[in-house]
């Protein structure tokens, strides 16, 4: 892997949290350069894969397989069950080529892509341009997550209400115990227990981890462990690897909160003792109080639902700078969310997006430009052209949401640039 983290801002700034007011280009509220183009090459390409079972010439029908094809792929532990589910359905469509997905985490999905030992590297946490371009990969969308805060609070079954702020604070261990004033004042009526809290975090590189500390490190100024697939994180931190031990070790540590990606809300569903949080969206300051200066309104608290969490996306993908389509969605998006200090950078709701779900992301899969095999590298972009065109309709199986057609567009104008051969 290298040795830049990828981030939603520049990690080589010397003061990244100036960077999230100062260097960084602010872009209006308005559609990007170029989504209309976008929007319009994906409406046609879908239509002809839809129509004719492929997308374009590069692509392959079934009928043209005369020996055995795998498309490996590892990483992101969020994006593997998503694969797990289209998988079967590709392979159905084409007769010898089967994919082959593993759940490993987003920080072995990029250092496998950057070394060309696999065909895709999933990822949720993108790739910046430059990074991209010195390993030759480009940074593929498939599908639109988001992020859960669970919790194991023996006795309470309800959705707690915490915002970006709170939880910040709980995992850089400046709120210890369960019934701090500030939790409290969020959730009246519920009895808080006397307990510390026992943070857990991933082990391994995680996309997951990427998405949680760029959310704490938006949210709270007094964030100290910047953001990435990896950090150093605060003693008393229990580490768990890859989603489905983040699952079972907080189902085995009551008072415990953990980061967990919502393609796993089945397995938290069935998990005793397990919910999750309906999560602020840092209008306001933690106590919910509008601030003076930024006029900024009350505090909501948002739970994950697909209308909400595409809310979110809408106000995200606003911040697209074609040709990357590298862009955090966290907070409706950087640098769209604004005054980043101090538990007030919010989502810049909208009337028309008036709930956004702030713990939001792009899910990657990283694909080289330069392959070894163009003739094998054919299957692979054939399986990304599917999925563009029929992925969406599988993705409610893993609680994700589509991608957008401007999203497909520029997934489609980057699979151009990718050399394959008959």
């Amino acid at each position: 892997m290298s040795s830049e983290t990828p981030a939603p801002l520049s990690p080589n700034a010397p003061n990244a949290r100036e960077n999230l007011t100062g260097s960084l280009p602010r872009r209006s509220r308005r559609s990007p350069v170029g989504v209309g183009v976008a929007i319009a090459i994906a409406v046609v390409l879908l239509l002809v894969g839809l129509g004719g079972g492929y997308l374009i010439g590069k692509s392959t029908t079934s009928s043209g397989t005369t020996t055995s094809v795998t498309i490996t792929e590892t990483g992101s532990t969020l994006i593997y069950p998503y694969l797990q589910i289209l998988a079967p359905y590709f392979d159905a469509n084409y007769s010898g080529v089967t994919l082959s997905p593993t759940g490993t985490g987003s920080g072995a999905g990029i250092s496998a892509a950057e070394a060309g030992t696999y065909d895709l590297g999933g990822t949720d946490a993108y790739l910046l341009p430059a990074t991209a371009a010195q390993y030759h990969l480009i940074n593929f969308p498939i599908a639109i997550s988001s992020q859960l805060a669970v919790y194991n609070l023996p006795g309470i079954t309800s959705h707690l209400t915490l915002n970006g702020t709170v939880l910040s604070m709980i995992y850089e261990g400046a709120i210890t115990n369960w019934n701090d004033p500030l939790i409290q004042a969020a959730n009246p009526g519920v009895t808080l227990p006397n307990h510390a809290i026992i943070p857990i975090h991933r082990s391994d590189g995680s996309g997951d981890t990427f998405m949680w500390t760029s959310l704490c490190y938006l949210s709270w100024s007094g964030w100290t462990h910047s953001y990435g697939t990896t950090i150093t994180w605060p003693t008393g931190s229990v580490g768990a690897q890859g989603n489905p031990g983040m699952v079972q070790t907080l189902g085995s540590t009551p008072y415990g909160i953990a980061y967990i990606g919502i393609s796993y809300l089945s397995e938290i569903q069935a998990t005793a003792g397990l919910q999750y949080a309906a999560m602020g969206d840092n209008n306001a300051n933690y106590n919910g109080v509008v601030n003076a200066t930024t006029h900024l309104g009350q505090q909501n608290y948002i739970m994950p639902t697909p209308q909400n969490i595409s809310e979110d996306a809408a106000l995200g993908l606003l911040n697209l700078q074609p040709p990357s389509v590298a862009v955090s969605l966290i907070l409706g998006g950087v640098p769209g969310a604004t005054n980043l200090q101090l538990g007030k950078g919010g989502t810049n709701a909208t009337a028309a997006d008036p709930t956004p779900y702030p713990d939001t992301n792009l899910e990657y899969l990283l694909l080289s430009t330069h392959p070894s095999s163009a003739s094998h590298q054919r299957w692979v972009v054939t399986f990304l052209e599917w999925s563009l065109a029929y992925g969406g309709i599988y993705a409610p199986q893993a609680h994700f949401l589509p991608l957008t057609p401007a999203v497909i567009g520029y997934d489609m104008l980057a699979l151009a640039q990718v050399p394959v051969s008959a």
